[in-house]
Parts: structure tokens; sequence; C-alpha cells
């Protein structure tokens, strides 16, 4: 398999899984992306929501989005919260 760039717009397979989260057939642009011990798993938005689907089960369209028509530009700053374990209080 293939790692998907951001911004870049993919078709999502048609599976048992897709279909169950209503995403088979549809197309979305890449997010985010996380690592796992496997498979990479991406962040798609399609229309106004976003899934997280496993390569295996996106296409590449060979398209792009602007990413100005997702990203308004506008952040946030949001302070973490430590927690601390058991014993080390």
């Amino acid at each position: 398999m293939r790692e998907f760039d951001f911004d870049e717009i993919v078709t999502v397979l048609v599976t048992s899984h897709t279909v169950e989260l209503g995403a088979a057939g549809a197309t979305g642009a890449i997010l985010g992306k996380s690592q796992g011990a496997g498979e990479t798993t991406y962040a798609v938005l399609i229309g106004d929501e976003t899934t997280m689907l496993p390569e295996s089960v996106l296409m590449s369209t060979g398209r792009y989005i602007d990413p100005d028509e997702v990203y308004s530009g506008e952040s946030i700053k949001v302070q973490a919260e430590r927690y601390f374990e058991k014993g080390m209080e």
C-alpha cells in the first residue's frame, strides 16, 4: 500500500466495515493520519464529518483539495492537563 498525502482526495472502497460506517463509495479528503503497530489509519473528511479509516479501504483519485476549503486559519490554544500515575504524585 502507498502512503496518502494530507489534502489528498480518496474514494472509500466498499467493505462490510465501510458499509456499516455509511462511508462505502464516498469520496473524502485526508486530514490526518495515525501509524499503529500495523496499518496506517487516516482521518478522512467526508461531507462535514471526519471518519477514521484504514489505508486498505482507501483509493487515491489523484486529486487534492485546496486547504483553504477546510481550514479557516483560526486556531485555539489549549492547556494540557497532567495526569499522574498511582504512586507518582
